[in-house]
């Protein structure tokens, strides 16, 4: 039987010379990091030179779980991978659902370590007790689904596995880690993996821990909160549940928030051929669900019919619709079914895809590329079979592809010529489903984010629904700085975002106080959200010449639509930095100060 929680070790593996180890979780740990995310952000800040290259040997790779991860605690199925990312150069923390996380609990491991490099393609076998390096020569250049059914062919079904496609081993940027149908998506951990030889880890964990009588009740308080939400007919996590998080992008369209054509405009005519509804009507099969959680905002989805009639795919959800659908131009539901599959199959983040796809086709409308550089293709916006060959072009670095595999920054940068004026992205990674221009927290969000353009720390429900004036830039530097450390701290449980929606912030130290037994107040356990964005912001050297959005955000106005005329006004932009800085109590550059860092305990 596995190990509880405050028990669980750290399971380190160097590929270079193929040794395993276990290491005793330090006990201050627990109370300044709790886990997942924290643990990760620990060994990274303390053992990874923030200068080395991220696809080196010198780079880390780290699967951690939280306390409440394979307990019946709803909305904690996730498992968390953290490393230096190569699409930023900054610290990543990216998350997948599904039933990893479990698996990893029933082994007598809350950490997993990978360093160095393996001389050939292998992957990690791990059990309760230990792990196996075993030679992957046979798995290389197979696809995500190809390579899942081959290990469990071997270990059985019960393994849970986590690989990459050839987009990691091509080291394509922004390439992702899969695990069953779901995705570690932002960031390119996927690339980190492919450039350690690893094709995959297979996790098969043993008996279950048994929960204990004060966590039962937690757990059954946290389900009657789930349950009430979920009878509520118009609360988001009852509309994610019956319609997948794609649920609003109607709303969002009539209210001029949908990017749309590279974020040249908020407003998409072909919004209702890409909405839930058609989705619901046309592709849907049937609702998928994390461990232990009964929202199952997951939709297994079938193209029937048409040049993409076979298409099978685990979504997909709002924010690859936006990034392959509107943002391209794209009003084909099944193509963009179709090149979802794709990036699940190769192994890619279907936001940075989608992004430098539709960053590619303005630079094509622009004459900055042409045929020629496309390899004839017609790389305009709305052409959705240019689209969908471009996904396959990306992840085997074909032809124009092998630019685009480096992301919107370094094509931009490579093909000049004004582009890196519309090239979506902050610090490297490409934007997520939403626009600074219409909300001015969300400027503030992708500005100052450790992960760059990143929606996960954001206060996108309170502007949404208007309970905050969306075009206000006073108090969002400090509501932005608040939901982050909450957010941070969540993902050290490690919390679905959508949990955030509707448990209140007690319930969080609530069950992982009756998880561990440890006493964490709610701003005991925040705190600890704040120490972990601290370290990422030291780690990663971002100061405020890096807090800022791409050009067009400031001088290309919405052209049409509710919010025509709106942009990002760059003094006012400049002055919610600065309450953004004050509030986290750094200097006016943007750098945690000394204070700060003796309040955090934060030694460098």
């Amino acid at each position: 039987m596995s190990k509880n929680y405050l028990e669980k070790k750290i399971l380190r593996i160097d590929l270079s010379n193929r040794r395993i180890k276990e290491q005793t979780v330090p006990q201050d740990w627990f109370k300044k990091y709790i886990g997942g995310m924290g643990f990760g952000i620990k060994i990274l800040f303390d053992e990874v030179n923030p200068k080395v290259d991220a696809l080196s040997s010198e780079n880390k790779l780290i699967f951690s779980i939280g306390p409440l991860t394979g307990t019946m605690a709803p909305m904690f199925a996730q498992t968390c991978v953290v490393t230096k990312s190569p699409l930023t150069n900054g610290a990543l923390n990216t998350y997948a659902g599904g039933f990893l996380g479990a698996e990893i609990s029933r082994t007598n491991y809350s950490t997993i370590v990978i360093e160095g490099r393996a001389e050939k393609p292998c992957y990690i076998r791990v059990d309760e007790d230990g792990a196996e390096i075993i030679d992957a020569g046979s798995l290389w250049g197979m696809n995500t689904i190809q390579t899942q059914e081959a290990i469990k062919k071997d270990l059985g079904n019960k393994a849970q596995v986590a690989c990459i496609g050839p987009a990691g081993e091509n080291l394509v940027r922004f390439s992702s880690i899969i695990a069953g149908r779901r995705a570690f998506g932002r960031g390119g951990a996927g690339s980190v993996m492919g450039s350690k030889k690893l094709k995959a880890i297979a996790v098969s964990g043993g008996e279950k821990s048994p929960e204990n009588e004060k966590l039962n009740e937690a757990i059954k308080e946290a389900r009657e909160i789930l349950k009430k939400a979920l009878s509520q007919e118009w609360n988001l996590i009852t509309l994610f549940s019956k319609y997948g998080t794609n649920a609003a992008m109607p709303a969002l369209n009539e209210k001029g928030m949908l990017s749309t054509r590279n974020h040249q405009e908020g407003v998409f005519e072909g919004v209702n051929k890409i909405s839930a509804e058609y989705f619901g009507k046309n592709l849907f099969v049937k609702n998928v669900a994390c461990f232990a959680c009964p929202v199952a905002c997951g939709r297994f989805s079938v193209v029937k019919s048409g040049p993409y009639a076979g298409t099978e795919t685990e979504g997909p959800e709002y924010e690859t619709i936006y990034a392959l659908g509107s943002n391209c131009g794209i009003d084909s539901a099944e193509a963009i079914a179709r090149a979802d599959q794709l990036c699940d199959e190769y192994g890619m983040d279907t936001l940075s895809t989608g992004v430098t796809v539709s960053f590619a086709m303005e630079c094509f409308e622009r004459g900055i590329i042409n045929k020629k550089d496309t390899a004839g293709l017609e790389l305009r916006f709305g052409n959705h079979e240019a689209m969908v060959k471009l996904v396959e072009m990306i992840a085997k670095r074909e032809g124009i592809g092998d630019l685009l595999a480096e992301g919107t920054k370094r094509a931009s940068e490579r093909l000049n010529k004004g582009s890196e004026v519309f090239a979506m992205q902050v610090k490297g990674m490409e934007f997520a489903a939403w626009m600074p221009e219409a909300m001015k927290g969300i400027a503030c969000t992708f500005a100052t984010s450790n992960r760059g353009a990143c929606h996960k720390r954001a206060i996108i429900g309170d502007e949404f629904s208007g309970r905050a004036d969306p075009l206000a830039y006073e108090g969002k530097g400090k509501l932005t700085k608040e939901i982050q450390d909450k957010v941070n701290a969540i993902f050290t449980l490690i919390g679905c975002r959508f949990s955030e929606f509707t448990y209140p912030l007690e319930m969080y130290p609530k069950l992982l106080n009756a998880a561990t037994g440890m006493n964490f107040s709610d701003r005991e356990f925040v705190l600890v959200g704040e120490r972990i964005w601290n370290m990422e912001r030291i780690f990663s050297g971002f100061t405020r010449k890096d807090d800022v959005l791409p050009e067009r955000c400031y001088t290309h106005p919405i052209p049409s639509g509710p919010l025509a005329g709106t942009l990002v006004d760059r003094e006012k932009f400049e002055r919610m930095l600065d309450e953004y800085y004050e509030a986290r109590g750094w200097n006016k550059e943007g750098r945690p100060t000394g204070a700060k860092l003796r309040e955090l305990s934060i030694l460098i």
